[in-house]
């Protein structure tokens, strides 16, 4: 186990002083396969991604077949991982460290490609990092937008729907990619994977005013006008000073008044 290898930020392993430990342990686990006479016990050696937290806990991932953590993690005691797992510190610097290095690499070519309107080039190297590392969510992220930018639809909708298997893209630290792709979703009229996006999103974190918000202009730019009213509210009771909501519920009414409804049970499509 090492210390200063890096921060928890995924692909990051420049050292940083004061970052937790990590480290590549291994385990071995115990099965039976086969049947009958040709029964068996197994061995199987398990290498692990380990990170300490706040609380003192570990938190592990399984390497994948090329050295990158992956797959969902489970929490050890420190007791726990010094007791039933054995340090691997030359996977850790010879294997993972390199592997996690070049996947950062691939993906921030990737970002610079994408910036400079260089989308074909932007692909591969997300294509790149996401070989190594298929979890890796800036590059899926990336992906996904350079599909947006070029207009291919259907590979978006493709990214969109390995985006909702990650529960890791929907967290703080990836909030401005999740809020680009949202609106670029949006842009292309693909309301229906913008909302179902925009519903992951809002069943781990029900009081985000502005995802609310997002919500609310999705079922706007869909005439679901009272379904519209009915999350700008919400996103209003948690941020009264929201400039944007206002705005919209006036785009709203004007909308309501132009269909010629008198109220928003007669607002075309309102509760489809």
């Amino acid at each position: 186990m090492t210390r200063d290898a890096g921060p928890a930020r995924q692909g990051d392993v420049s050292p940083a002083p004061g970052e937790p430990f990590r480290g590549v342990f291994s385990t071995q686990s115990h099965g039976v396969v086969g049947f009958g006479a040709t029964k068996r016990k197994v061995k199987q050696n398990i290498q692990v991604f380990a990170e300490e937290q706040p609380d003192g806990t570990f938190l592990v991932r399984n390497l994948n077949k090329n050295f990158i953590p992956s797959g969902k993690s489970r929490s050890v005691s420190r007791d726990t991982l010094l007791t039933d797992y054995l340090p691997e510190p030359d996977i850790y610097m010879n294997k993972v460290v390199p592997m996690m290095r070049r996947v950062r690499q691939a993906a921030d070519a990737g970002d610079t490609h994408r910036t400079e309107g260089e989308l074909m080039s932007a692909e591969f190297e997300y294509k790149t990092a996401l070989r190594v590392d298929e979890e890796h969510i800036r590059a899926t992220f990336g992906l996904g937008l350079t599909y947006l930018d070029r207009g291919e639809l259907e590979n978006a909708k493709l990214v969109c729907r390995r985006i909702l298997t990650l529960e890791a893209a929907f967290g703080e630290e990836h909030k401005h990619l999740f809020n680009e792709f949202g609106i670029k979703m949006r842009k292309h009229r693909m309301y229906e994977q913008a909302l179902r996006y925009y519903f992951k999103a809002y069943r781990l974190s029900k009081t985000d005013d502005h995802l609310l918000y997002n919500i609310a202009r999705t079922y706007y730019e869909r005439d679901k006008l009272r379904l519209a009213r009915k999350f700008l509210a919400l996103a209003r009771a948690i941020n009264p000073e929201f400039p944007e909501a206002d705005a919209l519920v006036k785009a709203i009414d004007r909308k309501a008044e132009e269909a010629g409804a008198t109220d928003f049970s007669r607002i075309r499509h309102d509760d489809d």
